[in-house]
């Protein structure tokens, strides 16, 4: 069962602003599209915060392999959530949400 984490409206330049909320934390967050420097490095920067931002993550573009569709494969850390990151997915609604909501953050628990 995927537990929904956020909402994020995506903008023409291909950042997404929303806000990430667990139990514990909300936190404003900008996920911005950067370039590649080698083969694995993240295609996306997350940052929180406004005005002063600082970085608590990065994302991964992953392709579907039943629907074929575009997902961004997110790690956010921080203190809050201990040793552990919080890895997510930014996938695309199929109607945009009345606030203007075009994605959400799926977080799916992994069985230990």
């Amino acid at each position: 069962m995927a537990i929904t984490l956020g909402a994020f409206t995506k903008s023409v330049d291909g950042s997404f602003t929303g806000t990430l909320k667990t139990l514990n934390v909300t936190a404003s967050l900008v996920i911005v599209p950067v370039d590649k420097m080698s083969e694995n490095a993240p295609d996306h920067r997350v940052y929180a915060g406004n005005g002063n931002r600082y970085e608590v993550g990065a994302g991964w573009s992953q392709v579907a392999k039943s629907s074929g569709e575009t997902y961004l494969n997110l790690k956010i850390g921080a203190p809050e959530f201990g040793p552990n990151w919080v890895r997510a997915r930014l996938v695309k609604l199929e109607q945009p949400g009345e606030d203007g909501t075009t994605h959400i953050a799926l977080w799916e628990p992994r069985d230990r």
